[in-house]
């Protein structure tokens, strides 16, 4: 089956070109929908769906060869446009029937175990290898990414449930230094998104979610979070090798 071995933006998707898929084209535009809401959990992410910033990509029958030169492609775009908050969302085609938390969150690690194998690059000597320690961060093509993971499964933490597919999306480390949570303009950003979480969900904010550089916290643990109110236990799923 015909795969797209690059990016696509929203007006690929959206002029139907023959080769993307329905269910692609048709979780997309629920994934539009939702993110352009001005009442949208994260009104960053609202404005880089107006702006183009977001660059897009799917995987299909379990096939996750095209994903690593895909991510470098995005990487090195992101990279040359250091004053734009790109991020690369990833939509995994939908299961009938839905599978369990569980399912979804060991695909999400499977995913990045591939892309780790799959990197031409050695781990960024500036970040922690160390899940466990509080600057880590995942790396690939030398670019530290925080990762969002949103799932059909999330049925109390709903602003993570954006439709009928586990959604990864790739943020560089770097579009959030001029909102660090340290910052003016950074409690301001949190405290906003985080009222409006609470408010949707109606749930105390998460007990795992935090700013980078928070002793208190662990970035693998933000990627996933729980479907619940408590605090995951037990170690990350993922240890770099190199």
């Amino acid at each position: 089956m015909f795969q797209h071995l690059s990016m696509l933006t929203k007006d690929d998707i959206r002029n139907g070109n023959k080769y993307i898929p329905e269910w692609f084209k048709n979780e997309y535009a629920y994934w539009e929908k939702m993110v352009s809401d001005k009442n949208f959990v994260c009104p960053y992410g609202t404005v880089a769906e107006r702006m183009g910033h977001l660059k897009y990509f799917y995987i299909e029958n379990h096939d996750f060869s095209s994903l690593p030169s895909v991510l470098r492609e995005f990487v090195n775009l992101s990279k040359e446009n250091q004053y734009i908050r790109h991020a690369f969302v990833v939509f995994v085609e939908p299961e009938s029937p839905e599978k369990s938390f569980a399912y979804y969150e060991n695909y999400f690690w499977d995913i990045l175990k591939y892309l780790h194998e799959h990197d031409d690059k050695e781990w960024n000597k500036n970040i922690a290898i160390d899940p466990e320690d509080p600057l880590w961060e995942f790396c690939f093509h030398d670019e530290p990414m925080f990762i969002s993971v949103n799932m059909p499964a999330y049925k109390h933490r709903i602003t993570r449930n954006l439709g009928n597919c586990l959604i990864l999306i790739f943020q560089p480390r770097r579009i959030f230094n001029n909102i660090a949570y340290n910052s003016i303009r950074g409690k301001n950003a949190l405290q906003l998104i985080r009222s409006r979480v609470e408010s949707i969900e109606n749930l105390p904010f998460h007990p795992d979610l935090g700013a980078y550089g928070d002793l208190s916290k662990r970035e693998w643990k933000q990627y996933v979070i729980t479907d619940d109110n408590k605090s995951r236990k037990g170690k990350c799923p993922f240890h770099p090798t190199k």
